[in-house]
């Protein structure tokens, strides 16, 4: 299964545009039948070490945020003490379970990062045609 996500382009505060890949996503708890997020949109972030969440959308599937493991991370935001939990992420081509953190000085929805999104799908960012290539590997 491939994907072809064309990428967005967003106008950068004192001119130019700033492209990025973007993939519609849900979360619950990773318990069976667990109630989903609706879709929400979240960044392709390849200089992200794990998929992180703002913490209104784990608070939304039921997480207690701060009795998560403590990270504390350096982003482009500056540091952030986030808080790491098991969900399950809903991605094309079926359901992962991750560990992610959650943070309130998210300035996103989410963003999918190293561990936790890449290690499923081959991905290839194309500059030429504008648009990320996702293909799904599943491992036995």
């Amino acid at each position: 299964m491939t994907l072809k996500l064309p990428y967005k382009t967003f106008p950068l505060p004192g001119g130019g545009v700033s492209t990025t890949a973007t993939l519609n996503v849900n979360i619950a708890l990773p318990a069976k039948n667990a109630p989903r997020t609706k879709r929400f949109e979240v960044t392709i972030d390849s200089g992200a070490s794990r998929c992180m969440f703002h913490a209104s959308i784990g608070r939304f599937i039921g997480l207690d945020i701060e009795k998560g493991e403590i990270e504390d991370t350096a982003g482009i935001t500056g540091d952030a003490r986030t808080y790491l939990h098991a969900i399950t992420l809903y991605v094309p081509g079926g359901p992962v379970i991750i560990r992610a953190t959650f943070s309130e000085e998210l300035p996103t929805a989410g963003l999918l990062g190293m561990n936790g999104f890449f290690e499923y799908f081959n991905i290839a960012f194309d500059p030429v045609g504008k648009c990320c290539e996702l293909e799904r590997i599943y491992q036995g």
